[in-house]
């Protein structure tokens, strides 16, 4: 097809090799041990892709779940549903580590491997968001809305670190695995303390001396979201001090720099289209989290396209556009043609969402046709068995 990746740049397709730089104490002294037993479970004939994608469906699972007994993310769940969202990140977790092991056994290491590997993380990154919105019942607004910001700001800042410095750093404490444990310890204690825990007051802060109220009650959740923040700055600054290191001039640090605004610049205009709309994200939270998601997964893939088959940083991508678009349709309709808000905010929302899933489904399968065909493998069954 050709869209993603011009011709001219599928021969850098076999140039590919994985580096990465894993610092996690706790990966190589525990889990990877266990992750190399683990991965003995899955056959021989079985594709590393799907192994990954198997590890999704946990976590579509754990989704499922929550949309049947908390739907608006604002009420407590049977004790139960914790043990198994906890479970969920668990196996999602493992089998997204033992791909690579797989891979490398069954000699179908790639970058069609790479690549999948980092879409279905996009995607496994927002649905996460909405597990964790139920467990500590943030609802479908602005709280759920900066959690996400958060966890997708890690995604693409490590994904814009991997574009320059030509290697998969993790920190001492990343997301994919400290970050997930955390969760998982979390929600098996939301099984035994009850939801209810992360609304119960933590402390009371005094901020008499600043002349506010000499009582401001601190919530559990609060709390939590005070440590995400703390982890969050420390691999933002993990992630960008890495990149910086890795160029040496003036030029090339600015040019690495530049691609850190599509993320924000897309983000400040959904910030002001649900700032000044704020009826989208008080009723249409759902399509708001998945338009997000969704478009950052797009941005994300073309990034480590353009890694693996050596492009120019996507600075455009179309997606990212949609809450602009959506504003004007909004006013145009609204002003100009004198309809009503009400009527045509449901649609605008809803088909953003649509055009959003629509470009990530099109990026999708493109590339996989494209990278697929110039290998000759395929992405979900093992065409050329490896020779011993």
């Amino acid at each position: 097809m050709g869209v993603f990746i011009p011709g001219d740049k599928l021969s850098h397709l076999k140039e590919y090799k994985y580096k990465s730089d894993d610092r996690s104490l706790l990966t190589k002294f525990i889990l990877k041990k266990f992750w190399v037993k683990f991965e003995c479970i899955f056959p021989l004939w079985m594709a590393p892709n799907m192994v990954t994608l198997s590890g999704l469906f946990f976590i579509i699972g754990a989704v499922l779940l929550v949309f049947y007994y908390d739907p608006h993310l604002n009420q407590p769940s049977p004790w139960w549903t914790y043990l198994v969202y906890a479970a969920a990140m668990f196996f999602y977790q493992t089998f997204d580590a033992c791909d690579g092991i797989h891979a490398r056994k069954t000699g179908q290491s790639g970058p069609l491997g790479e690549l999948f590997d980092h879409c279905i993380d996009a995607i496994n990154t927002t649905l996460s968001v909405i597990v964790f919105g139920s467990v500590y019942q943030l609802g479908w607004g602005w709280k759920l809305w900066l959690a996400q910001f958060a966890t997708l700001c890690n995604f693409y800042l490590s994904t814009w670190e991997e574009f320059h410095t030509h290697q998969l750093y993790l920190s001492y404490f990343s997301g994919p695995v400290e970050g997930i444990w955390l969760l998982i310890f979390f929600y098996c204690l939301t099984a035994y303390l009850g939801a209810e825990t992360w609304s119960s007051e933590a402390f009371v802060l005094d901020l008499s001396a600043i002349d506010l109220s000499s009582e401001f009650p601190v919530s559990m959740t609060d709390t939590s979201f005070a440590g995400g923040a703390v982890m969050l700055i420390y691999n933002i600054y993990s992630a960008w001090s890495n990149a910086m290191d890795y160029h040496k001039t003036q030029a090339g640090k600015f040019e690495a720099s530049k691609g850190l605004l599509p993320f924000f610049v897309f983000y400040a205009s959904n910030f002001a289209l649900l700032l000044l709309e704020p009826t989208i994200i008080q009723k249409m939270g759902f399509a708001v989290v998945i338009t997000i998601g969704s478009t950052i997964a797009f941005a994300v893939g073309r990034i480590i396209i353009a890694h693996l088959t050596k492009q120019s940083f996507p600075l455009i991508n179309a997606p990212m556009f949609i809450p602009l678009i959506q504003y004007g349709l909004i006013n145009v309709l609204t002003k100009v043609y004198g309809l009503s808000f009400d009527l045509v905010i449901g649609p605008i929302v809803w088909c953003g969402l649509g055009l959003a899933l629509g470009l990530h489904a099109w990026f999708v399968v493109d590339i996989v046709y494209d990278i697929t065909s110039y290998l000759d493998i395929w992405a979900l069954t093992i065409k050329h068995k490896k020779v011993e």
